[in-house]
């Protein structure tokens, strides 16, 4: 995953995820980054602020999207071939 300044459009760090990455959500109280990796069945868990990943959580069947709710600090996982929702709670970094 690229990190772009939107300053000067250029990359400013690339941070490796899981296999397939393909949906990506934030949560702006926490600056914390949820990727959703399809191939590899997992969600990047990336502090904004050291540009890291600070933990890897196996989620269902190829994970296509993901949302955070920076109220309640969940996240939602839809796992595409299993047909169902992982929901991740207290996350942050």
């Amino acid at each position: 995953m690229s990190v772009i300044s939107s300053r000067t459009n250029t990359v400013v760090a690339t941070i490796p995820v899981g296999r397939g990455p393909f949906g990506v959500a934030a949560d702006p109280r926490t600056s914390t980054i949820y990727v959703a990796n399809a191939a590899s069945g997992t969600v990047s868990v990336i502090s904004g602020r050291t540009n890291t990943v600070v933990a890897t959580i196996a989620v269902g069947t190829d994970p296509l999207g993901v949302a955070a709710n920076p109220r309640t600090n969940t996240v939602y996982v839809a796992n595409d071939l299993d047909n169902t929702v992982s929901v991740l709670t207290s996350c942050h970094g």
